[in-house]
C-alpha cells in the first residue's frame, strides 16, 4: 500500500472513531497532502515527530466525513478537460497530482493543466 494510502486512511479512521489525533509514517509526498488539507480545513495543524531517527507525522484531525480513493497503485486514472465530472467533483475537494505539485480541480481548471487524480474528500 502506498504511504499516503494509508496515512489519509487513518486520519479518516481515527476521526470515525472520535479520536482528533492521529499518528501517521513520513514522507514528503504525504506532507504535500497535509498541506492542502490544512488549507481547506479538513485538518487543524500536524507535527513532525522525530524518534530514534525515525520520523512520524502527528495530525490534528478536524473533520473528514468520506473520502475516495480514485487513483490506486494498481490503476493510475489520468484527467484531463473532458473527463471532468462536475456534480460529484464540486462539492468534494479533488486532489490532482500535476507537473506543477498537488493542486485542487479548481486550481487545475483556473491553469488549465491536469494529471492523476489521486483522491476526493468529503
Amino acid at each position: 500500500m502506498k504511504n499516503y494510502f494509508d496515512s489519509v486512511n487513518r486520519i479518516f479512521n481515527s476521526y470515525n472513531s472520535g479520536k482528533k489525533i492521529s499518528l501517521c509514517k513520513y514522507s514528503k509526498f504525504t506532507m504535500l497532502i497535509f498541506n492542502v488539507l490544512t488549507d481547506f480545513n479538513y485538518i487543524e495543524n500536524f507535527f513532525i515527530l522525530i524518534i530514534n531517527k525515525k520520523r512520524y507525522i502527528i495530525v490534528f484531525v478536524k473533520s473528514i466525513f468520506y473520502i475516495k480513493f480514485v487513483s490506486k497503485p494498481s490503476r493510475k486514472i489520468y484527467i484531463n478537460k473532458k473527463n471532468i465530472k462536475n456534480s460529484i467533483l464540486s462539492m468534494s475537494l479533488s486532489i490532482i497530482n500535476t507537473n506543477f505539485g498537488l493542486l485542487t480541480l479548481k486550481e487545475c481548471k483556473q491553469i488549465g493543466i491536469f494529471g492523476i487524480f489521486l483522491l476526493s474528500i468529503l
